[in-house]
């Protein structure tokens, strides 16, 4: 299989498995760098059809993008992503976030220190799929006392670790300690640069260069010959995320007054009604400047805009056959 020009990942959903089997192996075959599953809202799991995807395809990477840091014990974590790298050995990531508000509350969750409770998971999770020896670990967060993997494997678990990042320390512990950032979707291409600039301090604080650091972001790509459709039909998507995620209110760049009155429009959970009703106050410019939209000339040149602000590899969300043929051919 020849290389591709431009390395690129896409997103499947954890619903309707069956039928994005066929797109995941497709991905497979024409030489896509990664798959990744969400899993940050009360809608399905990720591990799940990770594991589906993961037993139709021989080469792609498979990624959790991401599962919540406080719902899985670290233990636990080590024993399912140990599990998946058995079924897909070393193309398995594990994407690790710290969820959101207000979900986290509404499920009982107290996300307090999240920067420590991270680094905490991170670390214990290595030990316990390094197999090396029993894993004794006193955090704050994660307490584990002579543990080990007792599935009879002796080989290392290569399984690399991404943090999903947005906030400043967020980004700078990922540049210190993980192979990977996910870098939120919906961001505009300054949010971005200034984003790798924090992974870049904390890379270098560890001695470690920015290019030990994959930096991947899912992508809205939309090629097309009405891009003015393409825009209203994205408006509901940026109105609810704008309105129900506050941790990205800063890297969308949007005016407060209008995020104040998408809030008030459209609580948690929202009616299609409500949603679409916030989605009438969204500028076109405002979508634009969220995401790539436009014939393929005009996609091309959005892209790089990216590439050049730091993110090394597109998530592209919604994909499809169509547009995986667009981004193999190179941007």
């Amino acid at each position: 299989m020849a290389e591709l020009p431009n390395r690129f990942g896409i997103g499947l959903p954890g619903t309707n498995i069956r039928q994005n089997m066929e797109l995941a192996r497709y991905a497979d075959q024409k030489g896509v760098d990664s798959i990744w599953v969400i899993e940050t809202r009360l809608a399905a799991d990720a591990i799940t059809p990770l594991a589906v995807y993961a037993s139709a395809t021989d080469r792609i990477r498979l990624g959790t993008g991401i599962i919540p840091l406080w719902t899985r014990n670290p233990a636990l974590i080590a024993q399912t992503f140990a599990t998946l790298d058995l079924l897909a050995p070393g193309r398995v990531i594990l994407g690790l976030g710290a969820w959101w508000e207000p979900l986290a509350t509404r499920t009982g969750v107290k996300r307090e220190k999240s920067i420590r409770a991270m680094r905490e998971v991170i670390e214990s999770v290595r030990l316990l799929l390094s197999l090396k020896e029993p894993v004794t670990y006193h955090g704050e967060y994660v307490h584990m006392e002579d543990l080990y993997l007792d599935h009879g494997e002796t080989k290392p678990h290569d399984v690399k670790i991404y943090i999903a990042a947005v906030g400043p320390q967020m980004l700078r512990l990922a540049g210190r300690i993980a192979d990977g950032v996910v870098l939120n979707a919906n961001h505009t291409v300054d949010s971005i640069r200034r984003e790798v600039e924090e992974i870049k301090r904390g890379a270098e604080s560890a001695g470690r260069s920015l290019d030990e650091i994959d930096r991947v972001a899912p992508m809205r790509i939309e090629v097309t010959r009405d891009k003015k459709q393409a825009l209203l039909e994205a408006k509901p998507r940026i109105a609810q995320y704008l309105a129900q995620q506050p941790h990205i209110e800063g890297p969308m760049e949007v005016d407060p007054e209008l995020t104040e009155r998408l809030k008030a429009m459209i609580p948690w959970p929202a009616s299609e009604q409500q949603i679409m009703d916030g989605a009438k106050l969204i500028p076109d410019d405002v979508v634009e400047s969220l995401g790539c939209y436009g014939d393929e000339d005009e996609v091309r040149a959005r892209l790089r805009e990216y590439i050049d602000a730091g993110m090394n590899s597109p998530t592209i969300s919604s994909a499809s056959k169509d547009t995986i043929d667009f981004l193999a051919r190179g941007f």
